[in-house]
């Protein structure tokens, strides 16, 4: 998948951003939503930059996830417009230093990045961990509000089924540049 992501050209990339910022902006989460987190993409990623502006204008905050300096392998989150810096993994992330951090349950919705997913809600993302352990505090709480957990990635992502394991924070849909599929 990380593969054939990276061989899209920067207009088919370009292309896909754009479908996929109309696709998020038709849902109702976004007019209710304050703070919404997205993500700088790197190695082929869909690219949420053209909704992060669009949704700036329409005065929603946006944030960039962070490395957590304290807690391992957890992210805090700062304004999307704030001095950033390179982190360990050579990824443009907020300075923590210079920037006004956020913890994870401040926000409405975040929006992450998938390597591969399923209809079910399964998903595959780098292996790191990150976002399991930093909304763990979603497990188990029945109808949480928030935040909403949009899992994005370009439609060929899909594939029929990937294992879904216990400590796996559930999404609340996975949106691409052709479809909303919502999780129940």
């Amino acid at each position: 998948m990380r593969q054939q992501r990276v061989s899209l050209s920067a207009q088919q990339q370009l292309l896909a951003s754009r479908k996929l910022s109309q696709l998020l902006m038709s849902q109702a989460w976004f007019q209710r939503a304050r703070n919404i987190a997205i993500y700088l993409a790197h190695d082929g990623e869909i690219d949420p930059r053209v909704f992060a502006d669009k949704a700036l204008y329409r005065k929603k905050r946006c944030h960039l996830p962070a490395l957590h300096p304290v807690k391992d392998k957890h992210l805090w989150f700062a304004d999307y417009d704030g001095p950033r810096i390179s982190n360990k993994f050579d990824i443009e992330e907020p300075d923590p230093k210079r920037n006004q951090m956020l913890n994870a349950n401040q926000l409405d919705v975040v929006l992450l990045p998938l390597v591969a997913f399923d209809e079910q809600g399964g998903r595959l993302g780098m292996g790191g961990g990150y976002y399991d352990r930093t909304f763990a505090f979603l497990n188990g709480r029945q109808g949480a509000q928030k935040p909403k957990l949009i899992g994005l990635a370009h439609h060929f992502q899909q594939v029929p089924q990937l294992p879904i394991e216990s400590w796996d924070v559930p999404l609340n849909a996975i949106v691409t540049d052709e479809q909303v599929i919502q999780i129940s």
